[in-house]
């Protein structure tokens, strides 16, 4: 009976350890996705950016649904903004504090 019982507790652990590493696995290559730059124009002005490029993308894709496309970093006026190009839209996303500054569709 105690072997019995040491297999299956072998057995669920085996199985516990393989969905696991499914999931590290699948996480990974979405994480890398996620994660890559896709920052065209304007890394020269990233240490002026109070939020990252990610958070950025994140801020456009909350304003607008779509294929994200390339991000540009750029001088708007007096403000530094995230040009973010989502499907048919550009998103001008402040860079100082992530607010969606304007929604402008392309035609």
């Amino acid at each position: 009976m105690k072997r019995r019982r040491i297999s299956i507790i072998a057995a669920g652990g085996a199985c516990a350890l393989a969905v696991a590493a499914s999931a590290l696995a699948a996480g990974g290559s979405e994480t890398s996705t996620v994660g890559a730059s896709r920052l065209d124009d304007g890394k020269g002005l990233l240490a002026q950016a109070h939020i990252t490029e990610q958070q950025a993308i994140a801020a456009a894709l909350s304003a607008t649904s779509g294929e994200l496309n390339e991000v540009d970093l750029e001088q708007a006026g007096s403000s530094l903004v995230f040009n973010v190009d989502v499907g048919r839209s550009d998103v001008k996303v402040d860079a100082s504090d992530g607010h969606v500054v304007r929604v402008d569709r392309d035609d």
